[in-house]
């Protein structure tokens, strides 16, 4: 296998990210609410010092200074459209920059958080050593990533249809680094590590969330964001997910998974 595009195509517009979250949100068997749980995991204080890695949309940061946090929140991320998300927000301040040499002087926040982002690092321990280098005396880490095998079916699905268009699939993201591997990695790092796991499952009643969905993966499987293939592929995608809504009784229901990892500065295993 190749090694994963780029990750500045791949988010140069943040809109199949945007794609992939709205479909956690709207379409999850239980209610979903990362944010709230990474809040918790780390028992948030209004006036903490928050540094979010790979900041994506923006929304984690734009809704706690909505909400009145009056600490510093700080957003990072290698895309320009990131950056530039959280430009007009009061109270937030983002920056373009690389987790594996945050631009930050040791010991400036209180909390840091790496969400669904790790998997992009080449280097995740580097990076690790980088959050807990600007952690705080009893700052708190904390990190969200996969399960694998998450969404087996949508990805499946994905998979062939790509690897029949003649494309030679890279390490998709979640195989790099997940629920399995990235305990110890923590672990290694700060001494210690809690791990708190969410199992789900994505239900769909009906075939175009499945499809857009399946459709903002593609990058993840080799399909560059201006690949002439996307639209034939992505046709493809939508002639088989309506073709099984047509034959099969029932949702289409996809099991997933998630765990928050928290780490504490300055504490032993």
């Amino acid at each position: 296998m190749k090694p994963s595009i780029s990750d500045v195509q791949e988010y140069l517009s943040l809109e199949p990210l945007t794609t992939r979250i709205q479909t956690h949100q709207r379409y999850s068997e239980f209610p979903e609410d990362v944010e709230r749980t990474v809040q918790q995991a780390v028992s948030l204080s209004e006036d903490a010092d928050l540094l979010d890695v790979g900041c994506g949309t923006g929304a984690f940061l734009r809704n706690l200074a909505q909400r009145g946090h009056r600490g510093r929140l700080v957003g990072l991320d290698t895309s320009p459209a990131a950056v530039h998300a959280l430009h007009d927000v009061a109270g937030v301040s983002a920056q373009l920059g690389n987790a594996m040499g945050l631009p930050y002087d040791a010991a400036a926040f209180d909390v840091v958080t790496a969400r669904h982002m790790l998997y992009h690092v080449p280097n995740v321990r580097r990076a690790l050593a980088e959050c807990r280098r600007v952690l705080r005396s009893e700052g708190v880490f904390a990190a969200v990533v996969n399960r694998p095998g998450t969404t087996p079916q949508v990805s499946a699905l994905v998979a062939e249809l790509v690897t029949s268009a003649g494309i030679d699939i890279p390490v998709v993201p979640n195989s790099r680094v997940n629920s399995d591997n990235l305990p110890e990695m923590i672990a290694s790092t700060f001494g210690a590590v809690a791990v708190h796991q969410y199992d789900n499952a994505l239900v769909f009643d009906r075939p175009e969330p499945v499809i857009a969905f399946a459709a903002a993966q593609l990058s993840f499987y080799g399909v560059e964001p201006d690949s002439a293939l996307r639209p034939e592929l992505t046709r493809a995608i939508g002639a088989k997910v309506r073709a099984w809504f047509a034959s099969e009784v029932g949702p289409w229901r996809d099991p997933k998974g998630y765990v928050v990892c928290t780490a504490r500065q300055g504490q032993q295993g």
